[in-house]
């Protein structure tokens, strides 16, 4: 007898060219999402109609796993969704707190004699923050401790910035006083901590922790007057060098003149 469709398989009405289903040219084929938001990937089908159950299906391309069929998840990771609205052309699947490993390659497949598929890449993109004033500063009693976040790579403006002072969220409230922090939101977010009067008890490690992003580190140290090797900035540096490579070279030619000098002697 006759093999009897699988319930997958529309019927063969989309045999006829005239009537088959195509990918619109509109649908985006390299998606970008930050790390731990959610990502959409869109898949435009024309022409399906109304025999859609089952019909579309999203497949991981790097293990070939099976993600949804239709509107179904087959997957027990639960961050996988399939949406797609009534009378909609569009069939969506949505990855909540991205992860790096979700970055690759899905397929958007309708289930015509043979399949249609389309590619859709996905880039998971990690923002990056970095203190410029960093790893260490060193700073005098009484003067103002500036320290500048930098967040770049980002798809858009993170939630927040914490400031950190030794682990602890750093209150600008604080019986302290003289603490204040500026955020200025953008394509690259810039966070500024500025901390006036500085003591020795203002000392320590400071991060700059934004939401979705990996936390910026830097030491700084607060200084009563005294001056320490790693103070000397610039040109004090290469001065200071300059004497121990010449008296090498100096040593290295005398050597080589008494060698010389040893040689004739023993002729």
């Amino acid at each position: 007898g006759s093999k009897a469709e699988p319930p997958s398989r529309p019927n063969s009405y989309w045999d006829d060219p005239h009537y088959r289903p195509y990918f619109d040219n509109s649908t985006e084929r390299n998606v970008t999402a930050q790390l731990g938001k959610t990502a959409y990937l869109h898949c435009k089908i024309r022409q399906l109609g109304d025999r859609t159950v089952g019909a579309v299906s999203w497949v991981r391309q790097r293990d070939l796993h099976i993600l949804t069929v239709g509107k179904y998840t087959y997957t027990s990771d639960q961050r996988f969704t399939s949406i797609h609205l009534d009378n909609s052309e569009i069939w969506t699947l949505e990855i909540k707190y991205t992860q790096k490993r979700d970055a690759g390659v899905y397929e958007c497949q309708v289930s015509t004699e043979p399949k249609m598929s389309l590619s859709i890449r996905l880039n998971v993109v990690v923002s990056r923050a970095y203190i410029p004033e960093g790893p260490n500063l060193y700073i005098q009693s009484g003067s103002t401790i500036n320290l500048t976040c930098i967040i770049t790579e980002s798809t858009s403006p993170p939630v927040f910035v914490f400031w950190y002072h030794d682990d602890r969220m750093i209150n600008y409230d604080s019986s302290r006083g003289g603490i204040r922090v500026t955020t200025e939101n953008g394509p690259t977010t810039v966070s500024r901590l500025r901390i006036q009067n500085a003591r020795p008890t203002d000392s320590g490690n400071y991060s700059c922790q934004p939401s979705y992003a990996d936390p910026a580190n830097i030491t700084v140290h607060v200084l009563n007057g005294e001056k320490p090797a790693a103070m000397q900035h610039g040109r004090s540096n290469n001065v200071a060098s300059c004497p121990n490579t010449l008296q090498i070279l100096l040593a290295v030619f005398l050597c080589s003149r008494i060698q010389r000098a040893l040689l004739v002697s023993l002729r």
